[in-house]
Order: structure tokens, then C-alpha cells, then sequence
């Protein structure tokens, strides 16, 4: 089966992590590091007296914030990148599968990994030492969706950027770009309800809130409505597939001019 196919590439990716016990203890390591930083930052902002909200609210959001960023990456520019500068582009395009499937699934197994062994401790230790709360049942099922939409929502972003590669031939610049406008505006760095309303609403026209600050208003239980964070996050990954894939048939003309 096909399927079967795709899923050898999760287990790839899944593999890597296991491999790679270093950086995974690099990573966990940056994850906590990040919470205790961001706590005496956002600590010595409340001590101005400056916040209209209480310092345990913003640090709860905080948090979560920290744990759904750092648990739900994807970085496809760089599987895209290093193979256009090897030219083995070519080979994987070769196998009986799809590119775009190829870098799903792998990128899957990647992110699956670092869900669970930065997310889920990330988590614990926002919930035992910074007042993050524990949610319902409802609500606790309601954000695991929304953490799957999530992580498919960076990987369709991650998608799109990597299809530009082809042309820039340079994927870390890309990366960087992105990753830097989704801590701006996707609350990962400063809660969106502290952001002016006017600047507020511009954000919510990237789908970049989607990412942390939907499945937070899920987690916290403040969201007006559940469906509408849910069905956005949807509405963003198709059309960024779509554009990808608009993308993708462009960049295989380029490499077939390039390939002679």
C-alpha cells in the first residue's frame, strides 16, 4: 500500500530524534531554559507596574506559549535546501512517491518526536511551577486537535517557503524569516491581548495566531468560540497547501530547465 510507503518517511523522521539524543537533550534543555527566562522578564516588566493584566495570567499564557512553539516546529527548508545544493533533488523525485507526501510524513515523525519529549515536559513544569492550569476534559480534548492542526498548520508554512528555495537556493534565510514572523505575531512571544487592538487585528489576518494563541484560548478556556479557532486553523492549512502546491508546479519547470 502507498500509505505504507509514506509512513517509512515518519519513521525516518521519528528515528532521527531517537538518533540524535543530543540535540534532543539540547532541545529540552532550551525549552525549560526559555520558561525560566521569560518568567523573571515578564517578573520584572509586572514589577514596574506597567501590566493592566496580573502577572500569573500573562505568565500562564506565557508558557503554553513556549510549549506549543517549541513542541509544534518544522524546518522543511532545510531537507529542501540541502539536497538543491547536492542536487539529489533529483533521486527524491525519482521514488514512487510524491515530493509533497515525502515531506509530510517525515516532517510528521520530527515533529510527533519533539511533541512528546518537549512539549510534554515543557508542560508538566508549566503546570507544577507557573499557574498554568489544568484543563477539562472537554476543553484538554478540543486543544489536542488543535495542537494537530498546529503542527500541520507549520508544516504547510514550512512548505511554502521551502518551495521558494528554488529559486533563493538558500533555505535558512527563509527559515529564519519565518520563524521570526511567527514569534512576532503568533503570540509565541508576547500574548496578543497585550498587543494594541488596531495591530491586534492586522495579526489576525496572517495565520500566524492560529498557531499559539487559538490553541491557548482553547487550553484557557477563553476562546468565544471553539469551532471558529478550529475551523480557521483548517481554513489556513488548505489554502497554504494550495499555494504551496501552485509553488511546486512552478519550481519543477525551473529544475527541469536547470536539469537541461
Amino acid at each position: 500500500m502507498k500509505l505504507q510507503k509514506y509512513l517509512s518517511f515518519t519513521r525516518v523522521g521519528l528515528r532521527e530524534g531517537l538518533q540524535y539524543r543530543a540535540d534532543t537533550l539540547a532541545g529540552i534543555g532550551s525549552t525549560l531554559i526559555s520558561l525560566v527566562l521569560f518568567y523573571f522578564v515578564w517578573k520584572a516588566i509586572a514589577a514596574s507596574g506597567e501590566l493592566a493584566v496580573p502577572f500569573s495570567t500573562i505568565i500562564a499564557y506565557v508558557a503554553l506559549a513556549r510549549v506549543i512553539d517549541n513542541a509544534t516546529s518544522a524546518n522543511l527548508e532545510s531537507w529542501i535546501g540541502d539536497r538543491i545544493r547536492r542536487g539529489t533533488i533529483v533521486n527524491e523525485l525519482k521514488k514512487p512517491v510524491s515530493l509533497r507526501g515525502q515531506l509530510y510524513f517525515y516532517e510528521i515523525g520530527r515533529s510527533m518526536f519533539k511533541l512528546v519529549v518537549r512539549g510534554i515536559p515543557s508542560l508538566i513544569a508549566g503546570i507544577i511551577f507557573l499557574n498554568v492550569g489544568v484543563p477539562g476534559p472537554r476543553n484538554a480534548f478540543l486543544f489536542c486537535v488543535s495542537i494537530f492542526l498546529t503542527l500541520n498548520l507549520a508544516i504547510a508554512l514550512s512548505y511554502v517557503t521551502s518551495m521558494l528555495v528554488f529559486w533563493t537556493k538558500i533555505g535558512w534565510s527563509l527559515r529564519m524569516m519565518r520563524t521570526m514572523l511567527a514569534g512576532l505575531l503568533s503570540g509565541a512571544m508576547i500574548p496578543l491581548y497585550l498587543v494594541p487592538e488596531g495591530l491586534r487585528q492586522f495579526f489576525y489576518y496572517t495565520p500566524f495566531p492560529s498557531m499559539v494563541d487559538g490553541p491557548i484560548s482553547i487550553y484557557q478556556g477563553t476562546a468565544d468560540s471553539v469551532v471558529n479557532v478550529l475551523g480557521i486553523q483548517l481554513a489556513w492549512i488548505i489554502g497554504l497547501f494550495l499555494l504551496a502546491e501552485v509553488l511546486w508546479r512552478k519550481a519543477k519547470k525551473i529544475l527541469t530547465v536547470q536539469g537541461g
